[in-house]
C-alpha cells in the first residue's frame, strides 16, 4: 500500500513538474515576440493565465456553462481557437506607435501572432461574416469597422481600434505593410518594456502610464499609476460620504488635462485654462437618490380638417438627485455667466437638456450644481493625508426609471465599485479599484461579455 501511494505521489509530482516546465517554456517563448523599436507603449494579454482561470471556473460551475442557470452563458469551446489556424501564444502583445508616425488615430493598437496553418487561417477568414476580405497592390487583407489584418506565411499582423477605422484604412494598411518589411524590431524581453514580465494581471499596460486588470470570480480588480502633473494644494481635506449615497466622488488637486483645451457643452464653449484659473483644487460629487422635476413634452395631433397642431404638456419625471460641488473663487460663476451658459433657473437647458440643473454658491467656497431645487451641505471633512481620489458607486441603489434603458443590463450585473487614489513618493498617483458583481461564483470576464452581448 505504501509503495503504491509513493508511486502515485511520484507520478503526480512528475505531471506537475512537466506542466510547470511547459508553462514556463511557453512564457519564455512569448516574451521573444518582436515589437517595433519605435513602440511607445505595450499591452500584454495573458492568454494562458486567463485560460487556466476560466477552465477552473467552468469545472466548478458546470450548470452555468451548460445553460441551466438563469443567466445566458457564454459559449466556452476549447477548439474554437485551434480552428482559426493561429498558433495561440502564452501572451499576446499589442503596441502603440507615435500617432504622428502613423497619421492615424492615437487610439490604434498594432500586434502580431504566429500562424500554425496559413491555409486554414485564410479559410477561417472567409467564413467570418463581420470581416471583408480584399486584395490590393500590396496583397490580400481583411478588415471590419475596428480591425485590419494582413498575413504572410508565418504571421498575421493586425491593427485594432475602439474607434471606427474606415477613414484611415489606407494609411493603416500601408503602416502594417511597412512593419512587415521592417527590420527595426526588438524582443519584448530585450525592449524598454522588459519589466512587464514581472507584472501580474490578465491585462497589463506599460508606457506613459502603468495599468493592470485582473478578472476574478465575481469581481474585477484594476490599478493604474500615472504622473501627478499638478500636486494638490496643501492642507487637503477629504469628505466623509454617507453610506446611503448611490454614488460618491472626491478629487483633490488640479485636473491638468483641461489645460489648453476647449470644452464643448451643447452650443457653448468653455476654455480649460479659464476654468483652471478659478478652480481651487477640490471637487465633491454626490448622487443621493432621485428627485422629481417638471418637464415640457411636445406632441402633435390633427383636427377634423387634418391640420396638425402642436400641444405642450407639463409632466413630472424622476431624475437622479445629484450635487456637484467645485471649490472655486467668485470668478468661476462670473465666467459661466459671461459665456451665456446660465439663465434664471440655473444652467440653460440647451447645455443640459436631460435635466434642470440649478447652481448655488454655498458655504466653504464651493459652487454647487444640483438637480434638486435647493443645494445640499458639503459632507463633514477630515485630513486627506496622501489620498487624492475616492469613488464609490452602489448600483443596487440606482433607480432604472431615472436612467437610460441602455444602462439596465449593467445595473443588474454590478453590485459595487470602489476606487481610491494615493500619492506615491515618486510624484505619481497610484489608483486601485474593485468592481464587484452580484454573481460571485462566475468569472467576471464571462459575466461582462454576456452583458455586452445582451445589450447589443
Amino acid at each position: 500500500m505504501k509503495r503504491a501511494l509513493a508511486i502515485l505521489i511520484g507520478l503526480l509530482l512528475l505531471v506537475a513538474a512537466a506542466a510547470w516546465g511547459y508553462w514556463t517554456y511557453r512564457q519564455h517563448r512569448s516574451y521573444q515576440t518582436p515589437i517595433p523599436i519605435e513602440a511607445k507603449s505595450v499591452i500584454r494579454i495573458s492568454v494562458d493565465a486567463l485560460s487556466v482561470d476560466l477552465a477552473w471556473n467552468v469545472l466548478w460551475n458546470r450548470s452555468y456553462y451548460q445553460g441551466k442557470a438563469h443567466e445566458k452563458p457564454m459559449e466556452f469551446n476549447r477548439e474554437t481557437l485551434s480552428q482559426t489556424g493561429i498558433s495561440v501564444p502564452a501572451n499576446v502583445f499589442l503596441y502603440q506607435l507615435d500617432s504622428a508616425a502613423t497619421d492615424a488615430s492615437p487610439a490604434l493598437y498594432f500586434g502580431s501572432v504566429p500562424l500554425a496553418d496559413t491555409a486554414e487561417f485564410s479559410n477561417w477568414l472567409t467564413k467570418q461574416s463581420t470581416l471583408i476580405v480584399q486584395r490590393d497592390t500590396l496583397g490580400k487583407f481583411a478588415y471590419s469597422d475596428h480591425v485590419l489584418a494582413v498575413y504572410d506565411a508565418n504571421n498575421v499582423f493586425f491593427a485594432v481600434s475602439p474607434q471606427k477605422i474606415a477613414s484611415t484604412l489606407p494609411v493603416i494598411r500601408k503602416k502594417i505593410d511597412a512593419l512587415m518589411t521592417s527590420d527595426a524590431w526588438s524582443a519584448v524581453s530585450e525592449s524598454p518594456f522588459r519589466d512587464i514580465q514581472k507584472s501580474s494581471g490578465h491585462i497589463v499596460i506599460r508606457g506613459e502610464q502603468e495599468a493592470a486588470i485582473k478578472f476574478k470570480n465575481g469581481r474585477i480588480l484594476f490599478s493604474i499609476t500615472h504622473t501627478l502633473g499638478n500636486p494638490p494644494t496643501s492642507g487637503v481635506i477629504e469628505p466623509r460620504f454617507p453610506e446611503s449615497n448611490t454614488a460618491s466622488l472626491w478629487i483633490a488637486g488640479i485636473p491638468s488635462f483641461l489645460a489648453g483645451k476647449p470644452i464643448e457643452i451643447g452650443p457653448y464653449t468653455l476654455l480649460g485654462d479659464s476654468l483652471l484659473e478659478h478652480y481651487q483644487g477640490n471637487l465633491i460629487a454626490e448622487w443621493k437618490g432621485t428627485v422629481k422635476q417638471q418637464d415640457t413634452v411636445i406632441s402633435y395631433d390633427y383636427d377634423e380638417d387634418f391640420t396638425m397642431h402642436e400641444r405642450e404638456e407639463l409632466v413630472e419625471k424622476s431624475v437622479p438627485e445629484v450635487y456637484l460641488s467645485i471649490a472655486a473663487d467668485d470668478g468661476l460663476l462670473a465666467y459661466l455667466q459671461t459665456q451665456g451658459m446660465l439663465g434664471p433657473q440655473g444652467v440653460n437647458r440647451d447645455a443640459m437638456p436631460l435635466y434642470q440643473l440649478y447652481i448655488s454658491a454655498i458655504p466653504g467656497g464651493f459652487l454647487q450644481f444640483h438637480t434638486a431645487d435647493r443645494y445640499s451641505e458639503i459632507p463633514a471633512q477630515h485630513a486627506a493625508n496622501d489620498r487624492v481620489l475616492y469613488l464609490r458607486i452602489n448600483f443596487g441603489r440606482m433607480d432604472p426609471a431615472s436612467l437610460s434603458p441602455m444602462f439596465t443590463p449593467y445595473i443588474q450585473l454590478f453590485d459595487h465599485l470602489e476606487v481610491s487614489g494615493r500619492r506615491t513618493g515618486e510624484g505619481n498617483v497610484s489608483t486601485q479599484g474593485t468592481l464587484r458583481m452580484h454573481n460571485t461564483q462566475i468569472n467576471s470576464l464571462i459575466q461582462l461579455v454576456n452583458a455586452l452581448k445582451s445589450a447589443s
